[in-house]
């Protein structure tokens, strides 16, 4: 019994010298989409949108007020980003009053952080050392700023909706009654909507999101569609889509086509050839992916460079493309999702989103040996190089170690799947009681 207290009171001192020397921030990858003013940044996070209050700079001299509005607002680009955010003690940042708080931001496509662009754009000032949630006047400066924006927000939706009443009041007969369909009017919920197509980097921000989003919460719930990144397979007439190379995968496809003959032309198919994509897979309620015969049925298809989806493409080519058909098996909702654990012995890493488990605990969900599905590392090594040997330093570093792999299970009882391969959600390593991302993390600072 003394043995056990002295060993508990051991863990707590340990636990406390730790969070004693911890760094009040911790960096955080994510996405600088646009600032509001010099104080607070939009921001994408783990695939959400969010706002990070910025710290209080203390100006040595007057400030040109237009040139730094100039400097913030056309001179910072969407980039991607590492935000040096606080902490709650435990290493995880701090969300207060809908914002996060950063002491700093760097900003990959500059090479600099925010502090030192503003230095560099002409502007002289110091950092107050004090976290932005910790100083009351500050907070009240953004809060005031923030009311203002919203009321002049509110002013233009206002004024708009007094100039679509007036336009309704018009003559009717000055007006037509031609309706004009786009294509999100016909896709399922969670497609991208044609008006920010354009706009390549809010595309990938969705799509990541939507990608990432059922793995975010404690509840697991999957979306009816998922989207997987890829290359375009050879396309024939019926709508086969033959050696698709789908995350990492060679696999057969279907997707609904024209009922017209000879309505795939050598133009087209030239066109797609091998271009990359955003398969849109369709699910059974159970969670899995619809299969036809041996192929997986898509919903749509949207071509990254084209920024077309599948009916925008055969529109383009004067084709008009059939509705989905949906069936009572297919999922038309979120699909709930449990976890499940099982012991195993990591064997190896094959690729960055690829791992060996060979399983020492029976279980009617896993054979003895299995490749399993993993979140890739975030950020992914730079080329092919880095690449090869982080995948060989974590099977060097992690083969033969004894691990619990939460698994990932259907309503009905079945291992839930991606493209035939299981998926695990995480995977913590029993003698440090690491998880598998944290692992890598460490790896990944070592692959130059």
């Amino acid at each position: 019994m003394i043995k056990k207290l002295i060993f508990i009171f051991c863990f707590i001192l340990v636990e406390t010298i730790s969070y004693a020397l911890m760094q009040p921030t911790v960096k955080i990858q994510g996405k600088w989409e646009s600032i509001s003013s010099f104080r607070i940044v939009n921001a994408v996070i783990d695939g959400k949108n969010e706002r990070v209050c910025l710290p209080k700079l203390i100006f040595k001299e007057e400030v040109d007020q237009e040139k730094l509005d100039e400097a913030v607002k056309d001179g910072l680009t969407s980039q991607d980003a590492v935000f040096h955010l606080y902490h709650d003690g435990l290493g995880r940042p701090k969300k207060q009053n809908g914002y996060y708080y950063a002491s700093d931001v760097y900003l990959k496509d500059l090479d600099k952080t925010y502090t030192g662009y503003l230095r560099a754009s002409g502007f002289k000032f110091s950092v107050s050392s004090t976290p932005a949630y910790k100083d009351s006047e500050y907070m009240n400066e953004i809060f005031g700023e923030e009311s203002l924006i919203d009321k002049l927000s509110k002013k233009e939706e206002i004024k708009k909706e007094i100039e679509e009443e007036k336009s309704k009041r018009e003559d009717p007969a000055k007006k037509s009654n031609l309706r004009v369909a786009t294509v999100y009017d016909v896709l399922p919920q969670g497609v991208l909507p044609p008006s920010i197509r354009s706009e390549q980097a809010k595309v990938a921000a969705i799509v990541a999101n939507l990608k990432s989003r059922p793995y975010k919460t404690e509840i697991i719930q999957i979306d009816p569609l998922r989207w997987a990144s890829g290359f375009m397979g050879i396309l024939n007439e019926k709508g086969e889509i033959d050696m698709a190379k789908c995350e990492g995968q060679i696999v057969d496809m279907l997707i609904r086509v024209p009922d017209k003959a000879g309505w795939l032309t050598p133009k087209m198919l030239e066109e797609i050839k091998n271009t990359p994509c955003e398969y849109v897979l369709s699910r059974y309620k159970n969670g899995l992916e619809v299969v036809v015969g041996t192929r997986y049925l898509l919903h749509d298809i949207y071509f990254s460079k084209l920024k077309l989806s599948w009916e925008e493409w055969l529109k383009k080519h004067e084709l008009e493309c059939p509705e989905f058909v949906e069936k009572p098996e297919y999922a038309d909702g979120v699909v709930p999702i449990e976890l499940h654990t099982v012991d195993g012995i990591f064997k190896s890493l094959d690729a960055l989103s690829v791992c060996q488990i060979n399983f020492t605990e029976k279980s009617n969900l896993v054979f003895p040996q299995e490749i399993m599905r993993v979140f890739p590392p975030k950020p992914r090594p730079e080329n092919k190089n880095q690449m090869l040997k982080f995948i060989r330093s974590c099977t060097k570093n992690f083969s033969g170690k004894s691990v619990k792999v939460h698994l990932m299970v259907c309503p009905d009882g079945k291992s839930y799947t991606e493209l035939g391969q299981k998926r695990a959600k995480r995977i913590m390593f029993n003698d440090s009681f690491k998880f598998f991302d944290e692992s890598e993390q460490e790896i990944l600072k070592t692959v130059k």
